[in-house]
């Protein structure tokens, strides 16, 4: 179900006028790309978490650690399957929901992650965090940014932020380099303005 809803999105809607939807367009769907515009959307609301290496070794364990939660794509691929489980069982005590489940269920990906159709790896697909917008800073520096559509709630900041910081001081990722360090984490508004620095 999830891969067919990616697909419909991906090859129905790829068109890039979004001012006009089919009368038939699975309520879900519409849901999932209320984003969509002509032209970018604002988005409300991002977390930026800055480390001295290049997020794009890895960027969705790092997500799937700390948020327990990837876009539709990624988690029908069963990319970061370990650490999305250490996510769901150190922090609820069960096991990940399916991204369909999450839609509904997750309370973090229903009302706080803001999803916009992006190019991810040489396809088009919502998702809710990035690694190359340029727009806030014309500088080049190794963020990662995760879209909010309202900042985190303390309940959320006392779970995520925390699981961020340990991701690079335990190196969860085997993979990582011993010299990657986390330098910041700051919530950042639509304007460009830092709102909280972690």
């Amino acid at each position: 179900m999830v891969y067919k809803n990616h697909q419909f999105v991906r090859d129905v809607l790829d068109t890039r006028d979004y001012s006009v939807w089919p009368d038939d367009i699975d309520p879900a769907i519409k849901v999932r790309i209320r984003n969509l515009r002509r032209s970018h959307p604002r988005i409300p609301y991002v977390l930026e978490v800055e480390s001295s290496t290049y997020w794009g070794n890895f960027e969705r364990e790092f997500i799937a650690y700390s948020m327990g939660i990837l876009d539709d794509v990624q988690m029908h691929i069963k990319h970061s399957k370990e650490e999305l489980e250490m996510f769901w069982t150190e922090v609820f005590n069960k096991e990940p929901p399916k991204f369909d489940e999450a839609l509904e269920e997750y309370e973090l990906l229903r009302d706080y992650l803001f999803e916009t159709f992006q190019d991810v790896d040489d396809w088009s697909q919502l998702t809710f965090y990035q690694i190359d917008w340029d727009i806030l800073h014309r500088d080049v520096r190794n963020i990662i940014r995760i879209q909010l559509a309202k900042p985190l709630s303390e309940e959320w900041e006392e779970i995520i932020i925390p699981r961020m910081k340990a991701f690079f001081e335990k190196k969860i990722y085997k993979w990582m380099s011993e010299s990657t360090e986390l330098i910041g984490i700051r919530l950042v508004d639509s304007k460009g303005n830092w709102i909280k620095r972690y």
